[in-house]
């Protein structure tokens, strides 16, 4: 049996957007019973940030295939430190994940932070 590991090669974002830390919370916790656990949402070095996907159809495939990914758009909030989770609204839980430990997640983060969040301030 062979194995191979053939990391991503590019990541193409069409849209980078910034929202306020509580635009994030509200929508985990949208539709959500009092008391209740929210939509889980990820960190990343000092980023709250959300990945939207194009659906697979055959040209994302080849993308994929051929070693790029498209992201519709990254959305993200600054939240320097981490948490576990936050509360918020009707005792409503949203859990933090740290996904620092992912090398591409990590890499893009640096990339937000050092091409566009900096050159927007």
């Amino acid at each position: 049996m062979e194995f191979e590991y053939q990391p991503w090669k590019k990541i193409v974002i069409h849209e980078i957007v910034s929202f306020p830390l509580q635009h994030f919370l509200s929508a985990a916790s949208m539709g959500v019973q009092q008391g209740s656990v929210g939509r889980p949402l990820r960190w990343v070095n000092g980023l709250v940030i959300e990945f939207g996907a194009f659906r697979d159809t055959d040209d994302m495939i080849k993308e994929k295939l051929d070693g790029t990914i498209h992201y519709s758009s990254v959305s993200y909030a600054i939240l320097e430190k981490f948490q576990p989770e936050f509360k918020v609204a009707g005792n409503i839980r949203i859990p933090i994940i740290d996904i620092s430990g992912n090398k591409i997640f990590r890499e893009l983060v640096d990339w937000l932070k050092n091409e566009f969040i900096t050159k927007k301030e």
